[in-house]
């Protein structure tokens, strides 16, 4: 039976290994975090059309979707501690921005190298690594635990450094910067961090790799049925998400309400602070109703607010239902991750972590040039709503399909193979 924990469980005892994830991950986040609002307003600064702040958007989630592409295919062959650092080390790409401001194609090419935010909730290549690591790393009973762990310290790091865009413009004043410059000190300080994590991710040991490298083909065969059915439903919820990133709502905010970047990264770093609060408490709802109730129950009600977001008349209120949806839009996040990495196979674990990841690339990568090009001059919420409602149509569908199909340890008859 799944052992019940408490909403304020004790810290897994993660090994060596998994402390190093953790803390790295807590590094980017902040990292990713800072970016993502400062990103949106360095676009929103220079003035760039909605198709152009669309494109640089999309280019961002396209290298994303090749550096996972890479992993899904040869992320066990290559090594899970060569890919962490080489994902580390394309963070410092992010230092060629402040070069080739009002360039749109420019900032794309270099959004291309796939570790650029535009997310606080980094789902770059790197993270698919991460959760193919962390079963490993602990006691079966407590995967969804680390799981939860993991994402707790990857919001607080997001949120922080949310909270830290409001230093920016203080910081600017001694510096002489002015404009979109405010801004440079932002990719400058997310360089140096991808630089301190390869240097912690060089610190892996063998413990870190698959024991399976399966040739040259997929290494999914059991579970490829599960795995590709997972893969579209989460294709579906990516690509609703990919309308409304974290720069975008940046956007949103200051170009709707004139909210002032203080103003945009509290709202962040408090909204980062409830998604924080929220792992916890999905890891102890998931030992509770299940992985897939827990996914589903708790995210459409966040779709709801989101939809509020677009339509309400001040900041204030707009800021109020972001809070809400905050608090429990992301709860789907560790029980979704432990789910899949329990109904697979331990070698089929980095593949399928890429195979799952790379399908909500995929889907991402259309969703900003899409938002900017199609739904944007229809009116400033409208990707807000069609974030919601696709959605809500993904938990849907997920719930229909998989609610009768709990986890291995989970109450109920176990997954059977495909």
């Amino acid at each position: 039976m799944h052992r019940r924990r408490g909403v304020l469980a004790a810290i897994p005892s993660f090994d060596r290994n998994g402390r190093i994830i953790v803390v790295a991950r807590a590094m980017r986040s902040f990292a990713f975090g800072l970016n993502a609002v400062a990103l949106g307003l360095y676009l929103s600064e220079l003035g760039l059309s909605g198709s152009e702040i669309g494109l640089v958007l999309s280019a961002a989630l396209a290298g994303t979707m090749g550096l996972t592409l890479a992993i899904a295919l040869y992320g066990d062959r290559l090594g899970r501690r060569r890919l962490l650092m080489a994902g580390s080390a394309l963070m410092a790409s992010a230092a060629l921005i402040p070069f080739v401001a009002g360039q749109p194609l420019l900032l794309a090419a270099i959004a291309l190298s796939g570790m650029v935010a535009v997310t606080s909730n980094e789902s770059t290549g790197l993270q698919t690594v991460d959760q193919a690591l962390l079963p490993g790393s602990v006691a079966a009973a407590d995967r969804t635990a680390a799981f939860a762990f993991y994402n707790v310290v990857a919001a607080a790091g997001g949120a922080l450094g949310a909270l830290a865009v409001g230093l920016l413009p203080v910081l600017a004043e001694p510096l002489h910067l002015r404009g979109a410059e405010v801004y440079s000190p932002a990719f400058m300080l997310y360089a140096a961090v991808g630089v301190l994590t390869l240097l912690l991710h060089a610190r892996l040991d063998r413990g870190a790799e698959s024991g399976h490298r399966l040739g040259g083909r997929l290494a999914i065969d059991r579970s490829r049925a599960t795995v590709a059915r997972l893969s579209l439903l989460f294709g579906l919820d990516s690509l609703a998400g990919s309308f409304v990133v974290q720069s975008f709502l940046a956007y949103f905010f200051a170009t709707r309400f004139a909210a002032e970047p203080a103003q945009i990264g509290t709202l962040f770093f408090v909204s980062g602070v409830l998604t924080t609060a929220s792992f916890p408490f999905a890891a102890w709802l998931a030992a509770r109703i299940g992985l897939i109730r827990t996914m589903v129950f708790t995210h459409i009600p966040s779709s709801v607010f989101l939809i509020g977001m677009a339509v309400v008349p001040s900041f204030e209120i707009c800021a109020l239902l972001q809070l809400f949806r905050s608090a429990l839009s992301s709860m789907d996040v560790p029980a979704r991750q432990s789910y899949t990495m329990a109904v697979v196979d331990d070698a089929e674990r980095t593949a399928t972590a890429g195979v799952t990841s790379l399908a909500r690339g995929l889907a991402q990568v259309p969703g900003p040039a899409i938002a900017g090009a199609l739904l944007l001059p229809l009116g400033i919420g409208v990707p807000l709503i069609a974030t919601g409602v696709l959605k809500i149509t993904y938990d849907l569908l997920l719930y229909a399909l998989f609610k009768a199909r709990p986890a291995p340890g989970e109450s109920g008859s176990e997954v059977p193979p495909d």
